[in-house]
């Protein structure tokens, strides 16, 4: 990864938008961050770390507490980081939840982090991840193939925080390695291992259970307990077996009996049903007898029928003639009564013709004077129209005098108002000034006063932690005693052991001597080795509780040591102005603001008279204007109206008095319109009575005929049904009926015929069957007596109650005979089961248990690839010691096993050329852990590089440390950087250390300043 450019905005010291170009640098440059304390020089390599995981790089700030206090409110805390991986360049830009003032009202709210990155192609960008912060760290960790803490440790060195990768132990360097090399593989090949190792131990776990469940619900102990319980059961089965045949036998007997009785109960009770239904059969022959004799009668009815139609028929026909008879003379009486009354109003046919004549000579003369009526209606018109817009443009004309006297009255109070803000204004300039001078003495002090608040905090921290150091020591020297006291009585505890195996006249394993006149014991339970082991661990722990509570302390010390030195140097500076309260400068800073405020509102305020004036001053010009026109206007108005006026009397003096009298045009219209209404109303009229007399006197012509034709109709109709009713009363009497009543009541309709009919031959079919049925079943019974159930059944009951009994015994047996089988059988294919478990166990066990390092060494497969290359590793960072070092010291992996369970093979030590032995780093001092840090550093960035195809560590930042080295080690130290930065390596070094400005020429140069801190590049 090569940084290309960063822009910081609002972010730590610097208040506004800051941008850095390292392309400016040179390709591969190295080059110094200089600067005073303080002005941001870490902050660069926090906004780095930041944008890319949203993280400081000494992790003690959150990017929340990262906005500048200088900054305005309208500008937001963001970063923006370029860089290039390979042949590809990326931009990614984050900004932290902060508070933001409201885009609309006062007061502020709260804005989300965001982050987004991009693949920059030419001009354009291409989105790679959303507007999630976790998202776009993901895919920054994809990119880089380094978390947060691993880029810390392995492209940044921290200010405090370069030993870290140094005495990180085995564990923190396994999961560094493992992301740099990318040997992930090996790991998941141990997780694998393990995860089936686990699922063959908890199926064989499971297969133990369900044997068990198994041999519990047989209620045996044992499979060969199951076995002996199946013999055992074998002939009482038999028995049950044979005693339940038995018993249902004797069931199937006594049930036959029992079934045979009651099918002769039954052949009894059908007999007395036969006999009860033929005689409820012989009751209903007298009925059927009398419904024979009407149907006879019914039948002769019937042959009656023609007669009887016909002359229904002709009475019907006469009744109709006879109607329209009566029908036709009324009509004709109505046709006379309106004969006379149409010619009655025929008399009137002379008077309405003579007038219609008079009101069309009305008319013609109307519609002579229809043109002059039509120019006095139009003058008129013309003469209220005028008059009108006489009093509109009296209207106008007053209103514009009074706005005329409005704008010259607001003028006259406008310049009035200009005089008294001129005075105000002119002092703006020079309060103003004196604000900015009170402004920045006021931040100086609230700057001061915020540091000695962070002074205070740091004291007490630094407090804190002292008691935490203490605290710490004092748990140490606890756990050591303990850990002691254990040790002691394990080795005591080993003699007890050997004495107990010991025998009389056998020798002993450590001396030799067959007498044992005094061997040794122990009482009490004695310390194990997991106890023992435990102990040490919590004892290390302690001790690295106690090395991190020194460390933290110094840390603090060091920072506290710092404010105190900025503080002193800023209350020099200030001098006498802290004199003078705070609450008293605010004080005096908000009457400045005040003044400054209405003198610059007095200014605006200028303008916008001045502006006004200026409107007024145009617009009482054009009011004078509009008066004026207004003027011309209502004198030509008032010409034009008199003329009206007129020629309107001359032509109304001339105009009769009908017309007159009618007044407007409209009127005229309307009332020649009437006078056509009526002359068509009068035409109407006549021709209605002519035409009704006409058709009066066609409708009583041929109302007279139809009456004349309809009476003989009805005589014919009379004649017919005199001769139908004398044939049906000859043939009524032939057939024996002596009226029509009696022939009606014997008619039947066809199916009431049809149903008796089929009812009579029903009974006698009916009849018959039940008497050859009665004679069937006498002759099947004989001379039989009825059975006695009781009996029967009692003996039926009492087997199927034996029978009941015989089966539950045997199939309780049966049961658990078939209970036992199965059992057996399951317990066959678990043993299957459990012996294939077991085969595969005995070889994934195995291979799980040396992958992860739980044999031998306690080495895992991923570390002990990594220990190679780390073996690798170390053989470039040691040539780069061995140099810096003057041949002294060389890193050496340490291969020893850690102690406990701790994890091991990829700790390191330091080989010391002077004393010829091996020690572990973390004795290194503070120079000699730098450089050992350094080489380690730089030695992994190789390896890596070399390894790894999608990781390149081409880019380094080492943050303060050089202060530690002597004169020789420090040319040495910036020898090695030299050759790294020609060799195609960014380095980037923070450092006060004088030698260091004067051997790297090019520089990122940050001054602080009151306005926030700026950037700027030295080139050589």
């Amino acid at each position: 990864m090569k940084p290309l450019t960063l822009e910081m905005t609002a972010f730590g010291p610097f208040a506004d938008t800051q941008r850095l170009d390292f392309t400016a640098l040179g390709d591969w440059p190295l080059f110094l961050i200089n600067g005073p304390t303080g002005a941001g020089k870490t902050t660069i390599l926090d906004a780095i770390c930041f944008a890319l995981y949203g993280k400081t790089t000494g992790n003690e700030r959150e990017g929340t507490q990262m906005r500048c206090d200088s900054a305005p409110d309208s500008l937001l805390t963001e970063v923006v980081f370029e860089f290039g991986l390979a042949d590809k360049r990326y931009r990614v830009r984050r900004t932290p939840e902060q508070q933001r003032a409201k885009k609309s009202g006062d007061g502020y709210t709260v804005q989300k982090s965001e982050a987004f990155l991009e693949r920059l192609e030419g001009d354009s960008a291409v989105p790679m991840a959303s507007a999630k912060v976790t998202e776009v760290t993901a895919e920054i960790e994809d990119l880089l193939g380094l978390e947060v803490e691993q880029f810390r440790q392995v492209m940044v060195l921290p200010q405090g925080q370069f030993r870290k990768l140094l005495l990180a132990d085995s564990k923190e360097r396994e999961a560094i390695f493992g992301q740099l090399f990318q040997t992930g593989i090996y790991k998941r090949i141990e997780d694998s291992l393990k995860q089936r190792a686990l699922e063959l131990k908890a199926k064989a776990r499971e297969l133990e259970a369900r044997r068990a469940g198994i041999l519990e619900t047989a209620g045996a102990e044992s499979l060969d307990a199951l076995n002996a319980a199946i013999s055992a059961l074998a002939p009482e089965l038999a028995s049950a077996a044979d005693a339940k045949l038995a018993a249902e036998t004797k069931l199937a007997a006594a049930k036959a009996g029992r079934q045979a009785a009651e099918a002769r109960l039954r052949e009894f009770a059908a007999l007395a049903d036969t006999k009860a239904r033929l005689e409820a059969e012989n009751a209903r022959a007298e009925s059927m007898a009398a419904l024979g004799i009407q149907l006879e009668r019914a039948t002769l009815a019937e042959s009656l029928a023609g007669a009887w139609h016909a002359w229904e028929e002709r009475e019907k026909e006469r009744v109709s003639a006879e109607t329209a008879a009566m029908q036709a003379v009324e009509e004709a009486k109505q046709a006379e009564t309106a004969l006379a009354h149409a010619r009655e109003a025929a008399f009137a046919l002379p008077e309405l013709d003579t007038k219609r004549q008079q009101l069309r000579a009305d008319t013609e003369r109307l519609a002579e004077w229809r043109p002059r009526m039509s120019r006095l209606s139009a003058l008129s018109e013309a003469i209220a129209t005028l008059g009108q817009g006489l009093s509109a443009l009296d209207a106008n004309l007053a209103h514009v005098r009074s706005q005329l006297g409005n704008t010259q009255g607001r003028m006259a109070q406008l310049t009035q108002q200009r005089r008294d803000l001129s005075a105000l204004a002119s002092s703006a300039g020079s309060l103003e000034a004196a604000l900015v001078q009170q402004t920045q003495a006021f931040e100086r002090q609230q700057q001061f006063i915020e540091k000695e608040r962070q002074a205070h905090k740091l004291g007490a921290e630094l407090s804190r932690l002292e008691a935490d150091g203490r605290q710490a020591k004092v748990n140490q020297e606890q756990l050591t005693h303990a850990r002691e006291l254990l040790e002691l009585a394990w080795h005591q505890g080993q003699a007890a052991i050997l004495a107990a195996r010991l025998l009389p006249g056998e020798p002993c394993s450590v001396c030799g001597s067959k007498d044992h006149p005094n061997p040794a014991h122990h009482e009490g339970m004695l310390p194990g080795d997991d106890e023992l082991a435990a102990a040490r661990d919590a004892e290390q722990q302690a001790r690295e509780l106690l090395s991190r509570a020194r460390s933290d302390y110094k840390a603090q010390k060091q920072r506290l040591d710092a404010m105190a030195q900025e503080l002193t140097q800023d209350a020099a500076a200030l001098g006498d102005a802290l004199a003078t309260s705070l609450e008293q400068k605010q004080h005096l800073l908000g009457q400045s603001r005040e003044a400054c405020q209405n003198a610059r509102a007095a200014q605006q305020s200028l303008q916008a008279l001045d502006a006004e004036l200026e409107q007024l001053d145009s617009a009482q010009k054009q009011l004078m204007a509009n008066i004026d026109e207004l003027q011309r206007q209502r004198e030509q108005q008032s010409g034009e109206l008199q003329k009206a006026s007129g020629e309107k009397d001359s032509l109304s003096s001339a105009i009769p008095e009908l017309c007159q009298r009618l007044g407007s045009e409209q009127a005229f219209d309307a009332h020649l319109a009437t006078l056509s209404q009526q002359i068509d109303a009068l035409s109407a009229q006549i021709e209605a009575l002519q035409t009704r007399q006409k058709e009066a006197e066609t409708r009583q012509t041929q109302c007279n005929e139809r009456r004349d034709a309809l009476s003989r109709a009805l005589s014919e109709a009379d004649s017919r049904q005199a001769a139908a009713k004398a044939r049906f009363d000859t043939e009524l009497a032939a057939k024996g009926f002596d009226d029509v009543q009696s022939f009606t009541q014997a008619r039947m309709s066809a199916d009431e015929m049809t149903a008796a009919k089929n009812s009579i031959a029903s009974w006698q079919q009916q009849l018959a069957g039940l008497k050859e049925r009665l004679a069937a079943q006498r002759e099947a019974l004989g001379d039989a007596l009825p059975p006695d159930l009781t009996d029967l059944a009692a003996a039926e009951a009492c087997a199927q109650e034996e029978f009941g009994q015989s089966n539950q015994c045997w199939q309780s047996l049966n049961d658990t005979q078939v209970m036992y089988s199965r059992a057996r059988a399951q317990l066959g294919s678990e043993a299957e089961a459990a012996a294939r478990l077991d085969a595969d166990y005995a070889l994934i066990g195995t291979l799980s248990d040396a992958a992860s390092g739980q044999t031998g060494g306690r080495i895992s497969l991923q570390r002990f690839v990594l220990g190679v290359l780390l073996d690798d590793v170390l053989i470039e960072a040691s040539n780069r010691l061995h140099l810096m070092s003057k041949g002294r010291y060389r890193l050496i992996r340490k291969e020893d096993k850690a102690k406990g369970n701790r994890a091991s093979g990829l700790d390191l030590d330091v080989e010391d050329a002077y004393t010829g032995k091996l020690r572990p780093v973390a004795t290194l001092s503070g120079g000699e852990s730098f450089m050992a840090a350094l080489s380690l550093a730089l030695g992994l960035s190789d390896v890596v590089q070399a390894y790894a195809g999608g990781i390149k560590l081409d880019t380094l930042f080492i943050d303060e440390g050089f202060g530690s080295l002597d004169q020789d080690s420090l040319e040495l130290a910036i020898r090695t950087l030299v050759d790294l930065q020609s060799a195609g390596r960014m380095i980037g070094v923070i450092s006060h250390v004088t030698e260091m400005k004067e051997q790297i020429q090019t520089r990122v140069d940050i001054s602080k300043g009151n306005d926030g801190s700026k950037i700027s590049l030295t080139l050589p």
